[in-house]
């Protein structure tokens, strides 16, 4: 097949869709597959380069300190892209994503798209994520703009397919693994003799206020152990100056770095356990790459995070934003050495389920569906269908539910009252970048 995966940002390593994106393509190109790339580019990786949108200093800033950039939509660029395949993949509900979708429909090139960003990874660095309306403003805004055009969504954990089937989603929606690159396996490693003496314990992820690094320092401080504890705080973003001025009151200062692949795939190896606190995730591939090392995970139980299918005894999940719990779980794991020896081939071998290799049959299949399926008139916005009952399933699962879950969901609504909720300086920046309506 000639397949177009369409991405605001693919030639950078920084952002976890990214290197989804990258190891997808590698996937697809090892299968036989003729892969194409539209994506923001400037140094020639790509006959379908794009430029960054601009929106000003202050707002790209923001932007990129979230390790993202957002494309400027070209539309010869993006004929050029997706004429003659066979198949187009969309990554996100940008303006890209959502223009590359009217011109495929214009063109009758079937697409499909991917769930790879919720809401509340927005609303969260606006420090609105706890404001209702904002986040279902989005959902309606990602759905009337995008997913409604779309048969077939791909979902990288059933958690986001949940979400998506409570939003009244009516596509089908496949739950596939972004899958993780099988260099990452589990082999013995010494810890460096700066670490001999210490419990080391690591976390992999960018620095913003969804992924809670704060919780991890308030639980060693609160650990029996805190003085033999050593972290490592691998990424980078937003909040990591603040992490690491919070982080001196620690009794051993953590280790910050942004590392290699090599150097991860080493630091999994020889630390002792991995903590994944995030309380918004829609897979975790770090988390995901620490358990195919064998290094035991210790996970966030939050509803709004995937992580935890990644967790396979009792003592590796403890209660979403609760450092008291996470430094009992941390303390019970030190004091049970042979059984976190003993876990490590297990959690290992659990990590095999989730290859990339794995998940490269359920892609080809979920494009064969949609070309045998596509439709260039389709519109799934607010009409019932056969799919929908498969995906009430997916609402009425024990593990589905929340508070939030039970609350009737808003059809519509005013993003006057909801843009009152936040603060000002907020409102140009969501309202340009998604092209809702100002107050």
């Amino acid at each position: 097949m000639i397949i177009t995966l369409v991405t605001d940002q693919f030639y950078q390593n920084n952002h976890g869709t990214s290197v989804s994106a990258q190891r997808f393509y590698d996937g697809l190109v090892a299968l036989g597959h003729t892969v194409r790339v539209l994506a923001i580019d400037s140094e020639g990786n790509t006959a379908y380069a794009l430029k960054e949108r601009y929106f000003g200093k202050p707002i790209n800033a923001i932007i990129h300190s979230q390790g993202m950039q957002l494309a400027k939509p070209d539309k010869e660029t993006i004929k050029k892209a997706i004429e003659g395949a066979d198949i187009v993949h969309v990554y996100m509900p940008f303006k890209l994503g959502y223009k590359t979708i009217q011109i495929c429909r214009e063109m009758n090139v079937p697409c499909t798209a991917g769930f790879h960003l919720v809401p509340e990874n927005i609303t969260s660095t606006l420090y609105c994520n706890h404001v209702q309306p904002l986040n279902f403003s989005f959902w309606n805004k990602f759905y009337r703009q995008t997913y409604r055009y779309i048969k077939h969504i791909h979902c990288p954990s059933l958690m986001v397919a949940k979400q998506c089937a409570e939003h009244k989603f009516h596509s089908n929606l496949h739950v596939i693994s972004n899958g993780y690159n099988n260099i990452f396996e589990m082999h013995p490693e010494e810890k460096p003799e700066i670490f001999k003496d210490k419990i080391v314990i690591a976390f992999v992820g960018r620095f913003s206020r969804e992924k809670r690094h704060e919780t991890i320092i308030k639980a060693v401080k609160l650990s029996k152990y805190k003085d033999k504890i050593q972290l490592i705080f691998g990424g980078k973003g937003p909040t990591k100056r603040h992490i690491m001025k919070i982080s001196k009151k620690l009794p051993v200062y953590p280790v910050f770095g942004f590392f290699t692949r090599e150097q991860l795939i080493s630091m999994f190896n020889f630390a002792d356990l991995y903590i994944h606190p995030a309380d918004i995730e829609v897979e975790g591939l770090s988390c995901l790459e620490a358990v195919a090392c064998g290094c035991v995970p210790i996970v966030s139980d939050s509803k709004k995070s995937a992580s935890s299918q990644f967790a396979v005894h009792e003592q590796s999940v403890f209660k979403n934003k609760n450092a008291r719990d996470l430094a009992a779980k941390i303390d019970w794991w030190i004091e049970h050495p042979e059984e976190l020896i003993s876990q490590r081939p297990v959690v290992a071998e659990h990590a095999k389920a989730f290859t990339i290799e794995k998940s490269m049959p359920f892609y080809v299949e979920m494009f064969k569906e949609a070309i045998k399926d596509w439709d260039p008139k389709y519109d799934g916005g607010g009409k019932e269908s056969n799919q929908d009952s498969h995906n009430k399933q997916l609402c009425n699962n024990k593990d589905c539910s929340s508070k939030q879950n039970k609350q009737k969901l808003i059809p519509s609504f005013s993003y006057q009252k909801t843009f009152s909720r936040c603060h000002k300086s907020f409102q140009f920046f969501i309202g340009k970048i998604f092209c809702l309506p100002q107050s």
